[in-house]
């Protein structure tokens, strides 16, 4: 975290006001007693801004409801307020939020403390900071695309916990990327399912363009079905374009003539490389153009040139 992000006014929330009450970053903690620290049970929402201004967040409020229910969490307070909270911060941190040139936004919950008998309170732990965008990376990636590797861990079955849980517990994600980038630095790992098929990425959803050129992602059901992608398909459905979900299997997506990544931090970019194979040479990709058009369209600003800029305003500093 940058010394500057370090000292931002963070958000918690307080039970004895039921509202968000603005602190110090270095001042947020978790408690050793609290379920969060004992069972990993910890929520997580990320999402950036555009131009200093936030998307619409009802995708990423719906995910975070839909968690707290499955963590007997009664978050009604919290993402209620999501909004109007976020954008509170950002106003909080004015000065840091523009010199950074847009900002990512964390929310973190858990169930909060357990009583004597382990059992479960009604005060869940909810708290709001701000995260610097990587802005060299973004760039690296819309300017080449990110390197992938089809990775020897799965992803968790529903039958663990539900896909749809956006949660702390990463560990398959971060063991399997720590992998990739044994073999190439800065690379990604794509995890699978029980079946071998396709999954998705620790920072983002996959999308192939198959030998039909129509867009094809991985069952719902096998993924964590990010915002940016839903989002993607709503722009996709306006341009009478459907999202093929179905099993992938690793020959056809290491075969496929484009794959592209789609990601809360980085929108819409692409996959350079699988396994060491490089992909998408010979037919200019033309589908990252127009999905990139649409996202551009979208958050309203250029932020591949926003990438670019940025990237090389921190090597000049």
């Amino acid at each position: 975290m940058l010394p500057s992000f370090q000292n931002s006014f963070a958000l918690r929330f307080d039970h004895s006001t039921r509202q968000f009450e603005s602190v110090r970053f270095q001042d947020l903690a978790w408690s050793a007693t609290d379920a969060g620290t004992l069972y990993g049970a910890i929520l997580v929402e990320r999402f950036r801004t555009y131009g200093f201004k936030l998307l619409e967040l009802n995708d990423y409020e719906a995910r975070l409801s839909h968690g707290a229910q499955h963590f007997s969490i009664d978050a009604s307070s919290i993402t209620s307020e999501l909004t109007t909270n976020a954008n509170r911060l950002l106003d909080l941190n004015r000065d840091l939020v523009h010199q950074s040139g847009d900002v990512g936004i964390v929310v973190l919950a858990s169930p909060g403390e357990l009583d004597q008998d382990n059992s479960l309170g009604n005060r869940p732990t909810c708290m709001m900071h701000l995260s610097p965008l990587p802005f060299e990376k973004l760039n690296q990636w819309h300017k080449d695309g990110t390197d992938l590797w089809i990775g020897t861990f799965q992803a968790v079955p529903n039958a663990c916990w539900p896909n749809q849980i956006k949660s702390r517990s990463r560990l398959p994600y971060f063991l399997s990327d720590t992998i990739s980038s044994s073999k190439q630095a800065d690379s990604l790992s794509v995890l699978t399912t029980s079946r071998g098929t396709i999954s998705d990425t620790s920072v983002a959803n996959v999308l192939l363009v198959d030998d039909k050129s129509e867009f094809v992602s991985p069952p719902k059901e096998d993924i964590l079905t990010g915002c940016t992608l839903l989002a993607v398909e709503r722009l996709l459905k306006k341009n009478n374009i459907q999202i093929q979900y179905r099993d992938i299997e690793s020959k056809e997506f290491t075969s496929a003539s484009e794959v592209i990544l789609t990601g809360s931090t980085g929108g819409v970019w692409s996959a350079r490389s699988i396994n060491g194979t490089r992909i998408g040479l010979d037919n200019g990709q033309p589908k990252l153009r127009f999905l990139t058009d649409l996202w551009k369209t979208h958050v309203g600003i250029d932020f591949v040139e926003q990438a670019a800029l940025m990237a090389g305003r921190a090597r000049l500093a």
